[in-house]
Protein backbone atom coordinates (compact mmCIF):
# COMPACT_ATOMS: atom_id res chain seq x y z
CA UNK A 1 0.00 0.00 0.00
CA UNK A 2 0.93 3.35 -0.89
CA UNK A 3 2.52 5.36 2.27
CA UNK A 4 0.00 8.34 1.52
CA UNK A 5 -2.65 6.12 1.40
CA UNK A 6 -2.02 4.42 4.33
CA UNK A 7 -1.22 7.64 6.48
CA UNK A 8 -4.83 9.11 5.16
CA UNK A 9 -6.45 6.05 6.92
CA UNK A 10 -4.22 6.18 9.99
CA UNK A 11 -5.20 10.20 9.97
CA UNK A 12 -8.73 8.72 10.00
CA UNK A 13 -8.85 6.55 13.07
CA UNK A 14 -6.82 8.46 14.69
CA UNK A 15 -9.97 10.86 14.38
CA UNK A 16 -12.14 8.56 15.40
CA UNK A 17 -10.29 7.80 18.45
CA UNK A 18 -10.71 11.49 19.92
CA UNK A 19 -14.35 10.98 19.13
CA UNK A 20 -16.77 9.17 21.93
CA UNK A 21 -19.87 10.13 21.63
CA UNK A 22 -22.33 10.30 25.03
CA UNK A 23 -24.42 7.33 23.65
CA UNK A 24 -21.50 5.26 23.08
CA UNK A 25 -18.77 5.87 25.84
CA UNK A 26 -18.44 2.54 27.95
CA UNK A 27 -18.94 3.14 31.77
CA UNK A 28 -18.19 -0.30 33.33
CA UNK A 29 -15.87 -2.88 33.12
CA UNK A 30 -18.46 -5.49 32.03
CA UNK A 31 -18.98 -3.69 29.03
CA UNK A 32 -15.30 -3.02 28.33
CA UNK A 33 -14.74 -7.04 28.83
CA UNK A 34 -17.40 -7.49 26.24
CA UNK A 35 -16.34 -4.90 23.45
CA UNK A 36 -12.86 -6.13 23.64
CA UNK A 37 -13.74 -9.38 23.56
CA UNK A 38 -15.81 -8.46 20.47
CA UNK A 39 -13.33 -7.38 18.54
CA UNK A 40 -11.60 -10.41 18.53
CA UNK A 41 -14.57 -11.96 16.96
CA UNK A 42 -15.04 -8.86 14.30
CA UNK A 43 -10.88 -9.75 13.23
CA UNK A 44 -12.42 -13.24 12.83
CA UNK A 45 -16.02 -12.08 11.04
CA UNK A 46 -14.31 -9.67 8.58
CA UNK A 47 -11.58 -12.36 6.83
CA UNK A 48 -15.04 -14.58 6.62
CA UNK A 49 -16.59 -11.80 4.74
CA UNK A 50 -13.87 -11.01 2.75
CA UNK A 51 -13.48 -14.71 1.86
CA UNK A 52 -17.76 -14.91 0.87
CA UNK A 53 -17.31 -12.23 -1.41
CA UNK A 54 -15.16 -14.95 -3.80
CA UNK A 55 -18.76 -16.63 -4.20
CA UNK A 56 -21.08 -15.47 -5.92
CA UNK A 57 -24.07 -16.97 -4.25
CA UNK A 58 -22.62 -14.94 -1.21
CA UNK A 59 -21.01 -12.01 -2.12
CA UNK A 60 -24.34 -9.57 -1.36
CA UNK A 61 -24.53 -10.61 2.05
CA UNK A 62 -20.60 -11.13 2.39
CA UNK A 63 -20.46 -7.21 1.45
CA UNK A 64 -22.77 -6.74 3.90
CA UNK A 65 -21.19 -8.33 6.71
CA UNK A 66 -17.87 -6.70 6.15
CA UNK A 67 -18.98 -3.57 5.89
CA UNK A 68 -20.84 -3.66 9.01
CA UNK A 69 -17.98 -5.43 10.86
CA UNK A 70 -16.11 -2.68 10.15
CA UNK A 71 -17.95 0.24 11.11
CA UNK A 72 -18.34 -1.53 14.67
CA UNK A 73 -14.45 -2.59 14.88
CA UNK A 74 -13.73 1.26 14.49
CA UNK A 75 -16.39 2.22 16.84
CA UNK A 76 -15.97 -0.20 19.07
CA UNK A 77 -11.77 0.54 19.01
CA UNK A 78 -12.74 4.34 19.13
CA UNK A 79 -14.64 3.67 22.86
CA UNK A 80 -11.69 1.21 23.82
CA UNK A 81 -9.15 3.65 23.74
CA UNK A 82 -10.83 6.19 25.31
CA UNK A 83 -12.36 3.88 28.03
CA UNK A 84 -8.38 2.90 28.58
CA UNK A 85 -7.56 2.73 32.57
CA UNK A 86 -4.12 1.84 32.21
CA UNK A 87 -1.24 3.08 29.58
CA UNK A 88 -0.67 -0.67 29.21
CA UNK A 89 -4.22 -1.38 28.18
CA UNK A 90 -4.13 1.67 26.51
CA UNK A 91 -0.75 0.57 24.22
CA UNK A 92 -2.78 -2.41 23.75
CA UNK A 93 -5.24 -0.43 22.06
CA UNK A 94 -2.48 1.95 20.12
CA UNK A 95 -1.31 -1.23 18.62
CA UNK A 96 -4.55 -2.52 17.38
CA UNK A 97 -4.95 0.78 15.70
CA UNK A 98 -2.05 0.94 14.14
CA UNK A 99 -2.24 -2.71 12.48
CA UNK A 100 -6.14 -2.60 11.78
CA UNK A 101 -4.71 0.09 9.15
CA UNK A 102 -3.20 -2.73 7.10
CA UNK A 103 -6.07 -4.94 7.80
CA UNK A 104 -8.46 -2.84 6.68
CA UNK A 105 -6.48 -1.78 3.58
CA UNK A 106 -6.49 -5.66 2.49
CA UNK A 107 -10.20 -6.37 3.89
CA UNK A 108 -11.22 -3.48 1.17
CA UNK A 109 -8.65 -4.57 -1.66
CA UNK A 110 -10.90 -6.95 -4.40
CA UNK A 111 -11.05 -10.35 -2.63
CA UNK A 112 -8.89 -13.00 -4.79
CA UNK A 113 -7.31 -16.36 -4.19
CA UNK A 114 -3.74 -15.18 -4.66
CA UNK A 115 -4.27 -12.90 -1.29
CA UNK A 116 -5.79 -15.46 0.83
CA UNK A 117 -3.07 -16.38 2.68
CA UNK A 118 -2.48 -12.73 3.54
CA UNK A 119 -6.05 -12.65 4.53
CA UNK A 120 -5.01 -15.28 7.06
CA UNK A 121 -2.34 -13.57 8.26
CA UNK A 122 -3.80 -10.90 9.10
CA UNK A 123 -6.69 -11.79 10.92
CA UNK A 124 -4.72 -13.87 13.15
CA UNK A 125 -2.28 -10.81 14.53
CA UNK A 126 -5.34 -8.53 14.95
CA UNK A 127 -7.12 -11.87 16.78
CA UNK A 128 -3.87 -12.01 19.21
CA UNK A 129 -3.71 -8.14 19.81
CA UNK A 130 -7.60 -8.16 21.05
CA UNK A 131 -7.03 -11.26 22.82
CA UNK A 132 -4.44 -9.98 24.67
CA UNK A 133 -6.31 -6.56 25.62
CA UNK A 134 -9.35 -8.49 26.37
CA UNK A 135 -7.06 -10.35 28.81
CA UNK A 136 -5.92 -7.42 30.61
CA UNK A 137 -9.01 -5.81 31.21
CA UNK A 138 -10.45 -9.31 32.79
CA UNK A 139 -7.40 -8.72 34.92
CA UNK A 140 -8.37 -5.19 36.16
CA UNK A 141 -11.61 -6.87 37.72
CA UNK A 142 -11.53 -9.32 41.02
CA UNK A 143 -15.10 -10.90 39.97
CA UNK A 144 -15.74 -13.82 38.88
CA UNK A 145 -17.82 -12.77 36.27
CA UNK A 146 -15.01 -11.09 34.62
CA UNK A 147 -13.68 -14.62 33.32
CA UNK A 148 -17.21 -15.48 32.41
CA UNK A 149 -17.63 -12.81 30.19
CA UNK A 150 -13.97 -13.05 28.57
CA UNK A 151 -15.12 -16.91 27.69
CA UNK A 152 -18.48 -15.98 26.16
CA UNK A 153 -17.45 -13.52 24.22
CA UNK A 154 -14.91 -15.55 22.81
CA UNK A 155 -17.31 -18.39 21.98
CA UNK A 156 -18.33 -15.89 19.21
CA UNK A 157 -14.48 -15.63 17.59
CA UNK A 158 -14.80 -19.35 17.75
CA UNK A 159 -17.98 -19.74 15.49
CA UNK A 160 -16.46 -16.52 13.00
CA UNK A 161 -12.82 -18.54 13.13
CA UNK A 162 -14.51 -21.93 12.00
CA UNK A 163 -16.27 -20.76 9.26
CA UNK A 164 -12.97 -18.81 7.96
CA UNK A 165 -10.77 -21.20 8.02
CA UNK A 166 -13.99 -23.64 6.00
CA UNK A 167 -13.93 -20.81 3.49
CA UNK A 168 -10.07 -20.93 3.28
CA UNK A 169 -9.95 -24.39 3.03
CA UNK A 170 -12.15 -24.26 -0.08
CA UNK A 171 -10.29 -21.75 -1.42
CA UNK A 172 -7.45 -24.14 -1.27
CA UNK A 173 -5.65 -22.02 0.89
CA UNK A 174 -3.45 -23.91 3.54
CA UNK A 175 -5.67 -27.03 3.44
CA UNK A 176 -3.03 -28.75 6.81
CA UNK A 177 -3.63 -25.67 8.77
CA UNK A 178 -7.27 -25.14 7.98
CA UNK A 179 -8.21 -28.34 9.08
CA UNK A 180 -6.18 -28.15 12.26
CA UNK A 181 -7.61 -24.73 13.06
CA UNK A 182 -10.92 -26.00 12.52
CA UNK A 183 -10.72 -29.00 14.79
CA UNK A 184 -8.63 -26.93 17.50
CA UNK A 185 -11.80 -24.01 17.49
CA UNK A 186 -14.48 -27.05 17.94
CA UNK A 187 -12.55 -28.19 20.40
CA UNK A 188 -12.24 -25.41 22.40
CA UNK A 189 -15.99 -24.30 22.06
CA UNK A 190 -17.30 -27.40 23.22
CA UNK A 191 -15.29 -27.17 26.56
CA UNK A 192 -16.07 -23.32 27.04
CA UNK A 193 -19.63 -24.43 26.65
CA UNK A 194 -19.30 -26.94 29.37
CA UNK A 195 -17.70 -24.31 31.85
CA UNK A 196 -20.44 -21.80 31.06
CA UNK A 197 -23.06 -23.87 31.71
CA UNK A 198 -21.78 -25.55 35.00
CA UNK A 199 -20.88 -22.12 36.32
CA UNK A 200 -22.54 -21.25 39.55
CA UNK A 201 -23.07 -17.46 37.95
CA UNK A 202 -24.77 -18.89 35.09
CA UNK A 203 -28.67 -17.89 35.81
CA UNK A 204 -31.60 -20.02 34.12
CA UNK A 205 -32.24 -17.10 32.10
CA UNK A 206 -28.42 -17.45 30.71
CA UNK A 207 -29.19 -21.13 30.95
CA UNK A 208 -31.79 -21.04 28.26
CA UNK A 209 -29.81 -19.13 25.75
CA UNK A 210 -27.11 -21.33 26.28
CA UNK A 211 -29.52 -24.23 25.19
CA UNK A 212 -30.60 -22.25 21.92
CA UNK A 213 -26.54 -21.19 21.10
CA UNK A 214 -26.27 -25.71 22.15
CA UNK A 215 -29.07 -26.17 19.47
CA UNK A 216 -27.01 -23.51 16.57
CA UNK A 217 -24.00 -25.25 17.37
CA UNK A 218 -24.91 -28.70 16.29
CA UNK A 219 -26.36 -26.91 12.55
CA UNK A 220 -23.15 -25.23 11.96
CA UNK A 221 -21.57 -28.69 13.24
CA UNK A 222 -23.85 -30.33 10.68
CA UNK A 223 -22.90 -27.78 8.29
CA UNK A 224 -18.98 -28.14 8.63
CA UNK A 225 -19.40 -31.76 8.36
CA UNK A 226 -22.13 -32.34 5.94
CA UNK A 227 -22.41 -33.88 2.09
CA UNK A 228 -22.56 -30.33 0.70
CA UNK A 229 -19.84 -29.10 -1.58
CA UNK A 230 -18.82 -26.31 -2.75
CA UNK A 231 -20.91 -23.01 -3.01
CA UNK A 232 -23.68 -25.07 -1.11
CA UNK A 233 -21.36 -25.51 1.68
CA UNK A 234 -19.96 -22.23 2.51
CA UNK A 235 -23.86 -20.82 2.16
CA UNK A 236 -24.66 -23.15 4.66
CA UNK A 237 -21.59 -22.58 7.26
CA UNK A 238 -21.63 -18.92 6.60
CA UNK A 239 -25.28 -18.75 7.81
CA UNK A 240 -25.08 -21.19 10.73
CA UNK A 241 -21.64 -19.48 11.94
CA UNK A 242 -24.23 -15.53 11.85
CA UNK A 243 -26.78 -17.73 13.85
CA UNK A 244 -24.63 -18.95 16.80
CA UNK A 245 -23.20 -15.95 16.46
CA UNK A 246 -26.22 -13.84 17.19
CA UNK A 247 -26.88 -16.26 20.09
CA UNK A 248 -23.95 -15.59 21.67
CA UNK A 249 -23.74 -12.31 21.59
CA UNK A 250 -26.55 -12.34 24.02
CA UNK A 251 -25.04 -14.64 26.09
CA UNK A 252 -21.86 -12.35 26.47
CA UNK A 253 -24.59 -9.33 27.06
CA UNK A 254 -26.16 -11.13 30.00
CA UNK A 255 -23.22 -11.92 32.09
CA UNK A 256 -21.77 -8.66 30.99
CA UNK A 257 -24.71 -7.14 33.25
CA UNK A 258 -24.59 -9.40 35.42
CA UNK A 259 -20.83 -8.10 36.54
CA UNK A 260 -22.05 -4.29 35.92
CA UNK A 261 -24.20 -5.22 39.02
CA UNK A 262 -22.02 -7.23 41.16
Amino acid sequence: MKITRRCALLAGLTLASTQSPAQARIEQLGDAIDKAGAQRMLSQRMGKAWLGQLLPELATRARSVLAASEKRFEGQLAELLAYAPTPEIAGSYKAMQHRFVDYRALLQSAPSREHVNDLLKSSNEMLSLAHVATGQLQARSGEPGAKLVNVAGRQRMLSQRLALFFLADQEGARPDLARQEMAKAQTEFEAAMRLLTSAPETTAAIQANLQLAQGQWIFLQAALSGQSQGPKAATEVFVASEHLLSVMETVTGQFARQLRQA
